[in-house]
């Protein structure tokens, strides 16, 4: 059964940082992801995930998105956004 627990909190994780890369502009696409979270945080509960271990993923997000817009997040290189280190 440790299994399923960890492949739900490893989505939770991915789908939390998906949420915080989203502009703040983005309100519907905010609102979409927020609730697919709280589906998935539903889902970690079923499956016997404690209030603290999902707790602990939430206070792990950062507080503000990394971009205020898309024409913030446009102007960023790719690269950047995606910290990818480039070797020559």
């Amino acid at each position: 059964m440790e299994a399923p627990k960890e492949e739900l909190l490893a989505l939770l994780v991915k789908e939390c940082e998906l949420y915080t890369s989203l502009p703040a502009s983005e309100h519907q696409q905010k609102r979409d992801k927020k609730c697919f979270i709280d589906g998935i945080m539903t889902a970690c509960r079923v499956v016997g995930i404690s209030y603290q271990e999902l707790n602990s993923i939430i206070e792990s997000m950062p507080k503000q998105p990394k971009f205020k817009d898309l024409d913030e997040e446009l102007s960023t290189p790719t690269y950047v956004r995606n910290n990818v280190d480039i070797k020559l």
